[in-house]
């Protein structure tokens, strides 16, 4: 019998995968750990790992003969060593496509959000205060740019949002040409080119070591128009205390950070403190629906891959 491994996880209980891997036929072993000692032991006998966000390394998968196959709930593989698990004829897959009108509509709420000084004007008026004018005068849509840090299905499904809308909208992505964002009333940009123009910056850039504090002190530098971030993707992507400091001093307006460079963020930490920082917890995917989806893709891979089939969602 086919041997899944389920590492760890974060729900209320495994109903969705019990009966789904009951009814292929394929044996469940739950760990809930990120003990790498307790995984190296579970994984032994493994055909196949269930992941929420245990690392799982090199040392892990080569001490894990019968291992095929490592499934990610969720999009980031950034916890799995996908270059060591290709080499060692491990599969690799996720859930690409579970939460894409999640958390664009996330990113969406935390740009008009800004755009509208909504936080602001609701704290003025908690404390008592009632004048339009106590914040900066709001941009209209059509005069602000929207620059977009990567361009995959989310960030792709966001553009189009904002278009209707009415924004400008520029975005960075090298996989991309300049002719295909064009379709979608796109500027492509560098980088660079982005924190100099836009209003508002989106992260939506996958977290490998490339794009590691791809927004930094020098691109802080670069803005020129006190703009909001909005960080839905992952938060080592941003130098953190870059973007304290541009916070501090007036460079960025403010942050709306679904993700933070250390999850669960610390209970005092000066992002916590700041009135000009709303922070959710990496709670942008989270729905009714998306929470089905993600378990029941995530068990899909393991299921076509116990009977000889390349999971829908294979990285590798």
């Amino acid at each position: 019998m086919f041997k899944v491994t389920l590492v760890d996880h974060e729900w209320e209980d495994l109903n969705i995968e019990e009966n789904l891997f009951s009814e292929a036929g394929v044996e469940l072993n739950i760990l809930q750990s990120k003990n790498k000692e307790d995984i190296i032991e579970a994984a032994k006998e493994s055909d196949a790992l269930l992941v929420m966000y245990a690392n799982i390394d090199r040392e892990i998968m080569e001490s894990a003969p019968n291992l095929k196959l490592i499934s990610r709930y969720g999009i980031g593989v950034n916890m799995i060593d996908v270059d060591a698990a290709t080499e060692l004829g491990i599969q690799v897959a996720n859930v690409n496509d579970y939460c894409i009108d999640e958390v664009s509509d996330h990113a969406l709420a935390g740009i008009l959000a800004a755009s509208r000084k909504l936080f602001e004007y609701n704290f003025h008026t908690e404390k008592g205060g009632w004048d339009f004018k106590s914040v900066a005068r709001p941009l209209r849509a059509s005069k602000a740019v929207v620059g977009l840090l990567g361009y995959g299905k989310i960030p792709k499904r966001l553009a189009a949002k904002l278009k209707v809308i009415g924004y400008q909208v520029h975005a960075y992505d090298p996989f991309v040409s300049a002719e295909k964002m064009q379709e979608d009333g796109v500027v492509k940009a560098t980088v660079n080119e982005l924190m100099e123009v836009s209003d508002f910056i989106s992260v939506h850039v996958p977290l490998i070591e490339a794009t590691h504090h791809l927004i930094g002190k020098e691109q802080f530098n670069l803005m020129k128009r006190s703009p909001y971030i909005i960080n839905t993707a992952r938060g080592p992507i941003i130098d953190e205390k870059a973007m304290i400091a541009a916070l501090e001093i007036g460079t960025i307006s403010g942050a709306f950070l679904d993700v933070t460079e250390e999850e669960p963020l610390l209970d005092v930490h000066p992002l916590r403190e700041m009135k000009n920082v709303i922070l959710s917890p990496h709670a942008a995917w989270y729905s009714e629906d998306a929470y089905r989806e993600i378990r029941e893709k995530a068990v899909q891979n393991l299921i076509e891959k116990s009977v000889g089939k390349k999971p829908t969602f294979a990285l590798n």
